[in-house]
């Protein structure tokens, strides 16, 4: 399987709102900084709740895989970096574009080691 595809199931299972299945994605080890949580968490409890609450504020994401950056960090282990757009039912439909991190692990049934997750801090914005 190509990482991207892994990011493409991920997105399946967070818009169908698939705990056991997004789950799935991490490894037992994996950590997470999420998007709408202001701490890390390391543990597949920590996570499901996380996504669980999510699910519940009938949370969905839109991402197009096509504008990620994919390196090959050694075999089968990968970062992919992009953008993608949370929408929050709960909010009213309130948008949030974020950035993601994600390490792959290819080698691993459960491929996600580490996912960062963060709204795009636009007050912050030095270009112009």
């Amino acid at each position: 399987m190509a990482p991207e595809k892994v990011i493409e199931q991920w997105t399946k299972y967070f818009n169908n709102s698939d705990i056991e299945g997004i789950l799935n994605l991490y490894n037992d080890y994996a950590t997470l900084l999420p998007t709408f949580l202001p701490k890390l968490l390391n543990s597949h409890s920590g996570i499901r709740d996380y996504f669980d609450v999510a699910f519940k504020g009938e949370a969905s994401v839109e991402i197009d895989i096509k504008d990620a950056i994919t390196k090959e960090l050694s075999d089968n282990v990968f970062l992919i970096t992009g953008s993608y757009v949370f929408c929050l039912g709960s909010k009213a439909g309130q948008k949030y574009l974020s950035w993601y991190s994600f390490l792959i692990d290819l080698s691993e049934d459960s491929p996600i080691k580490h996912h960062h997750s963060s709204r795009v801090p636009f007050e912050f914005d030095l270009s112009s």
